[in-house]
């Protein structure tokens, strides 16, 4: 079993939020061509964070351990609050305590889901069992996002305590994302005042759900065949851009040259 270990050099850049076909809804990237594809960006390794679920992990495993690439462990996940608010999370395996918690934990969500209700985490139930997990805040969707966006900084500041509480020893990064969606900018400066002003770092995502940005039309087909809605239906959402594609390091060094 591989894990986190130090990051890539400053000529790298590895993608850690990542979806696959096995995320149902909304993935379109499946392994094999996945794992070529890095090995034609020389990317040295690559997260796999399937929605509330581990199902790729042996193929990923095997696949990207044949060729050279290093898999990361990880996972997608919504965490339902006190007051019944949810946050988008991203866990990621650090060491083999932490892929034991990641799965306790992924179990805990589908034994307690009733009936068709979305798996979600509760935040009281992470309290110690979070050890060898490393977490990024979810960007945008996050509740740090949100209160960020809504100016509410001394909100912003609590929610990354709370965080922190659970995953310490710099274990917590604010995510940055810069896909094309909106206010992205403005939560973007925020996110990274909030990092200077609490010492937390950041970590740049492109929150990839297809290989090549021609995939774009086909990811909406799934997303919409999931959905029951037709492409041209005016109400759908439009939750997801051309820009989730997986970019090259120069594409994403690039992108957040600003924030070396």
């Amino acid at each position: 079993m591989a894990f986190m270990s130090e990051p890539a050099s400053a000529q790298q850049f590895t993608h850690l939020r990542l979806h696959t076909e096995f995320s149902i809804s909304d993935g379109l990237v499946t392994i094999g061509p996945l794992v070529d594809r890095l090995r034609e960006l020389q990317m040295p390794a690559v997260a796999i964070t399937d929605l509330a679920n581990l199902f790729a992990l042996i193929k990923f495993y095997s696949t990207a351990m044949g060729k050279g690439i290093k898999p990361v462990c990880g996972c997608d996940v919504l965490v339902e609050s006190e007051n019944g608010s949810t946050t988008a999370l991203v866990l990621l395996v650090q060491n083999e305590t932490g892929y034991l918690n990641l799965t306790n934990l992924i179990s805990d969500m589908y034994t307690r889901a009733e009936g068709h209700a979305e798996p979600m985490l509760r935040r009281a139930d992470m309290a110690g069992r979070t050890e060898g997990l490393i977490a990024l805040s979810g960007a945008q969707r996050s509740d740090i996002g949100e209160a960020l966006l809504a100016g509410d900084n001394a909100l912003a500041r609590s929610q990354l305590q709370a965080w922190q509480d659970l995953f310490p020893d710099d274990c917590f990064y604010l995510e940055l994302q810069r896909v094309g969606k909106a206010n992205e900018e403005a939560y973007i400066a925020a996110a990274v005042a909030l990092a200077l002003e609490t010492d937390i770092p950041v970590v740049a995502t492109n929150d990839v759900r297809f290989l090549q940005q021609d995939d774009f039309e086909a990811h909406e087909v799934r997303v919409c065949i999931n959905d029951r809605r037709t492409l041209d239906d005016p109400r759908r959402p439009r939750n997801y851009t051309d820009q989730q594609y997986l970019k090259s390091a120069e594409e994403m060094q690039s992108l957040f040259a600003d924030i070396p």
